[in-house]
Parts: C-alpha cells; sequence; structure tokens
C-alpha cells in the first residue's frame, strides 16, 4: 500500500520533470532505439549503441529535466572514448512513453534494461558499468545494492551528483514541511550494501545536491576500490563531458582494470539477432509526438525537483574525433576535498 501511494502522490509531478515537448521521437536515431517490456505490458524505449571488441558496457540512467534525446551525445561519447557498449535507459513519462514518472516505474524500467543485458545479450553483470546521474543516481544505487544482495557485483558503480535521499535533500530545499512526504530513492540506505568498485563525481559549486551529500555516500560506501571526484568550479549543471566525465570515468576503469579485460563476444550483427524485429516497432500505444522543441520546467519544478536539471552544458561540441583521453589525476580515493 505504501508504495502504491508513493508512486501516485503528488510529489511525483514535482520530482520528475520531463521535457516537454520530448526532445526526441520514435523514428529518432534509426538502428540505436528499440523497445523493451517492462514487465506490466508496456514497452519503453532504450538507446543501445555497439562497440565492437568492448569488454565491459555502460547501462546510464539520466536526470530528471533529461531524456534518452537529450543524453544521445553523451552516450555516443561514452562508446566512442571509453570504449564500451552503451545503453541508455528512458523513464515512464519521458520522451515517447506514456505514463506517469515514479519510484516504482523508473525501477521497474531499470531492472528491465539490466535483465536484457544480462539475459539476452549475455552479458554478466560484473561487466556492467551502471552510471546515475543525480536522480538517476538512485535507480542505480538500488541495482547495485540488490545486486550485493544476491552476492554479485557490477562492473562499477558511477555516479554523478547524487544525493543522500529525495527526503533529505527535499528539508534542505523547503525546510519541515518536507517531513510529510513519503521518502524515495534512499541512497544512503542503499549504498551501505553496495561493494562493487564506486566512483562518485560532484561539483563544488552544486548548490542544488551540495556537495556535502557525496561526502557522505563516498564514507559509507562499503567497497574497497572506490572515488571522490570533486570538480572545482563546477555547479549542478555544468559538467563538461570530456574533461569533468569521461576523463575520470576512464581513469577509474582502468585503476580497477576493468579496461583489461577479454572483449564481450557481442557484434552490432548478433545484437540485431538476438532482438526480436518487433522490438524495432513503435509500440501501438505510443502517442503522437507532442511537439518539436523542449520547453524549461517551471519555478516549482526547479525549486522542488531540481534533482537534475538541464544537459545543454556537456561540451560535447568541443570533443574532436582526434582527441585522446588523458589520465586525470587523484584518483583512488578523495579529491578535490571532501565538501
Amino acid at each position: 500500500m505504501a508504495a502504491f501511494i508513493k508512486d501516485h502522490d503528488f510529489v511525483n509531478e514535482f520530482l520528475f520533470a520531463a521535457p516537454t515537448p520530448a526532445t526526441y521521437q520514435e523514428r529518432s536515431f534509426p538502428g540505436d532505439i528499440f523497445w523493451l517490456d517492462d514487465g506490466e505490458a508496456s514497452k519503453f524505449p532504450s538507446v543501445f549503441l555497439c562497440k565492437e571488441g568492448a569488454c565491459c558496457c555502460i547501462m546510464y540512467l539520466h536526470g530528471n529535466a533529461e531524456d534518452l534525446g537529450l543524453s544521445h551525445d553523451l552516450l555516443k561519447a561514452f562508446r566512442d572514448f571509453l570504449n564500451v557498449h552503451v545503453l541508455g535507459v528512458e523513464y515512464p513519462g519521458y520522451g515517447p512513453v506514456p505514463g506517469n514518472p515514479c519510484e516504482g516505474g523508473v525501477n521497474r524500467h531499470t531492472r528491465a534494461a539490466f535483465n536484457f543485458l544480462t539475459q539476452k545479450l549475455r552479458i554478466p553483470p560484473q561487466r556492467i558499468i551502471v552510471f546515475g546521474r543525480s536522480i538517476g543516481t538512485g535507480p542505480a544505487t538500488n541495482l547495485v545494492s540488490i545486486l550485493s544482495k544476491q552476492r554479485k557485483q557490477a562492473a562499477a558503480l558511477i555516479l554523478q551528483s547524487p544525493y543522500r535521499s529525495i527526503k533529505t535533500l527535499a528539508k534542505e530545499l523547503v525546510g519541515p514541511i518536507a517531513n510529510v512526504i513519503m521518502d524515495r530513492f534512499d541512497n544512503e540506505a542503499d549504498i551501505v550494501n553496495c561493494h562493487s568498485p564506486t566512483l562518485i563525481i560532484h561539483g563544488r559549486q552544486d548548490e542544488l545536491i551540495p556537495v556535502r551529500h557525496a561526502s557522505v555516500l563516498y564514507d559509507k560506501c562499503p567497497a574497497e576500490a572506490k572515488c571522490l571526484e570533486i570538480i572545482e568550479g563546477v555547479d549542478h549543471n555544468a559538467f563538461h563531458a570530456l574533461d569533468h566525465i569521461i576523463r575520470p570515468v576512464s581513469t577509474f576503469l582502468q585503476k580497477i582494470g576493468a579496461d583489461r579485460l577479454p572483449p564481450l563476444p557481442i557484434t552490432s550483427h548478433s545484437v540485431m539477432r538476438t532482438l526480436d524485429e518487433g522490438q524495432f516497432l513503435i509500440p501501438p500505444d505510443i502517442p503522437e509526438p507532442r511537439g518539436e522543441s523542449a520547453t524549461q520546467p517551471g519555478f516549482v519544478v526547479r525549486a522542488i525537483g531540481s534533482l537534475l536539471g538541464k544537459t545543454n552544458e556537456w561540451g560535447l561540441d568541443s570533443i574532436g574525433s582526434n582527441d585522446r583521453i588523458a589520465n586525470h589525476q587523484n584518483v583512488g580515493g578523495r579529491s578535490g576535498g571532501g565538501g
């Protein structure tokens, strides 16, 4: 009953600020988008980018004012610069997906996508890098926590701009009135079960989710291989994809040896053979496109649901094809101070 109430109360309207209209349509990114079953007779889009010879796969869980359309360039950068397969997961109520976003729905999509990787593509959990950004750090940490309870490990857990829990953050944003809401995405409770190698990236100047949240999670994480990477001069939305994300991720993966594993036996051809042709067809219950361009969320959404702002400042336009990912220093412990 509690889960039902939590997934249907008014808080979700503020917490999840999907770009409206969606930034992509059902026929965007031909060849990259396919549809997965969420386990409750509905389908949702995912983006899979194959990198032949890759030894790991990143599963990316985006922020709250972001959809796969806004994430697509970043996902391609992950593939090309980190030499990994990439799976981007969409949430209920985002992009062309009908329904209302909520904790239960986001976790359901996350687990369905993970099962696709492990059961359909037969990628072992220890080859999957679970990457969550802001609101997406909730389902990411929850998934890795569940794996640990099953005595399994992911290749790595990467958290960008994480929060201790939604309720804890809401108290800091709006005060005692937040006590009336039911908690969601309790990263502080889940992180204590996460023994997979863990990298936490946070902007020092983040005013939406203060850097102390990252410090608390880092301290409570029991993983032997863990790193807190604090980026100076960066707020919640000003991350540069190459300098602030890809470089520290690359260095961390090198440190834990993920880049030296044998290649996964996955090619574009094998993925196409694995997928049923119906998974490339738009489900009949998907509505017509809602418009041509995205609008920004309103003031209330920014104030209460600011758990993950926009991703229009990735800095991807400055990444050239000949750029090389240099090693980023201070990986393997705290860097840039503790906040």
